[in-house]
């Protein structure tokens, strides 16, 4: 999941540039909306949620997050356009 997130937050940057967005996932669910500075913003709150979980360990966070700017890095610079 960690590695999932930055790969994500790679990829979408490299697409859409770093911008800044609201995320209204839950509306429905009457949460408020969040608001991130940018995907990597995101990617980092979702890994960190991941410990708060109590299902990884900081250590396997901040590795995750490097294999996943490894991967993200790979495939945003595939010629897919």
């Amino acid at each position: 999941m960690v590695a999932a997130a930055r790969h994500a937050a790679v990829v979408l940057t490299s697409l859409f540039g770093g911008r800044s967005f609201t995320d209204h996932t839950h509306d429905s669910r009457g949460l408020a909306p969040r608001s991130f500075g940018s995907f990597n913003q995101a990617a980092n709150e979702a890994a960190m949620s991941r410990l708060y979980g109590g299902i990884h360990f900081m250590c396997g966070i901040q590795l995750g997050l490097q294999q996943g700017y490894c991967l993200g890095s790979r495939v945003a610079a595939l010629a897919l356009r």
